[in-house]
């Protein structure tokens, strides 16, 4: 997924490789465009730093330490509380899709060997809010990956940030394809879907523009079985993992694409219609908060829903 701006919209803009691939910040007010400039590259200061704390590909991450605990209980701070505290409304509002306990699942299949699901199906971590603090309860072997979740999660944060300096601003936050924006009246944003059959070809375009006069904010993301592959010997998989089976999920439908009121949510929701298939995800994406879905099956087939048609360019 691809995101821009009309060509007389300029916006100062700060890059940096994050997440496995690259993190831009875009932002467009009113002000001096110096001072535009650093508040892109202070944010995206901050933006870093959280995402340290979240990846699980550092050892020295409160995530990893996390997961190298073997107490039961393990006290985490306000960032990596607020994100795990948004993983379980993801699950809770996409029927239990969205689980963010199955590392050692997305392990299994990026190896080419079986993760057996654990006996027991429920809720195998707990966060606890204290005077003190927050503490994850974990049962014996739980180890959490935050992916998509984090992605979202730190996308719209970042945005909340700059718009806290620019309240009023057109502004645009890609977290490697998890997109969070605010569009001042006046302004539009472009989001290319990107074709899972080819390598730089473009299903869709989304445009994003207000329609009452004010600011309005949108989340768009994108989840498919077309990225994150890995093939052992005759059998390939991929990283979208079934909770039920905690195998690659046997699905019909290679991308979604989510245009919700949050990055957060529209990620969710795109990884949960994935993993659901072409005949329940236009239930799982008729919810409060979803604009609309973009969906290509395994044959090729787009389909959009209702609510997406009217935000195509």
């Amino acid at each position: 997924m691809t995101a821009g701006v009309a060509p007389s919209l300029p916006m100062a803009m700060a890059a940096r490789p994050l997440m496995g691939g690259l993190v831009s910040i875009h932002v467009r007010a009113a002000v001096d465009q110096a001072r535009l400039e650093r508040d892109a590259d202070r944010a995206m200061a901050r933006l870093e730093a959280w995402t340290r704390r979240l990846t699980r590909f550092d050892t020295g991450s409160e995530l990893s330490r996390l997961n190298a605990s073997r107490l039961a209980a393990v006290p985490v701070g306000p960032t990596l509380t607020a994100v795990l505290d948004w993983a379980r409304t993801a699950e809770s509002m996409t029927d239990g899709r969205v689980d963010v306990a199955m590392l050692d699942a997305r392990l299994a299949a990026e190896a080419g060997t079986a993760a057996l699901p654990p006996v027991a199906a429920g809720r195998r971590w707990s966060l606890v809010r204290g005077e003190r603090g927050s503490v994850v309860i974990r049962e014996a072997g739980v180890r959490i990956d935050l992916d998509g979740v984090a992605k979202g999660w730190l996308a719209d944060r970042t945005l909340d940030l700059v718009l806290g300096w620019a309240p009023g601003c057109t502004a645009l936050v890609d977290g490697d394809g998890d997109i969070a924006a605010q569009v001042a009246p006046g302004d539009e944003l472009f989001v290319g879907v990107a074709d899972p059959a080819t390598d730089e070809g473009t299903a869709a375009v989304i445009r994003l523009a207000p329609d009452d006069g004010r600011p309005r904010r949108f989340g768009v993301a994108t989840s498919g079985t077309s990225v994150h592959r890995w093939t052992h010997g005759a059998e390939s998989a991929h990283h979208l993992i079934d909770p039920v089976t905690w195998r690659p999920a046997d699905t019909d439908v290679a991308q979604a694409t989510v245009l919700a009121d949050t990055a957060r949510a529209a990620e969710a929701f795109a990884k949960a219609a994935v993993l659901a298939g072409s005949d329940l995800a236009g239930e799982i994406l008729d919810r409060p908060g979803v604009h609309g879905g973009l969906l290509i099956t395994t044959r090729g087939e787009i389909r959009a829903t209702p609510g997406m048609l009217a935000w195509l360019a």
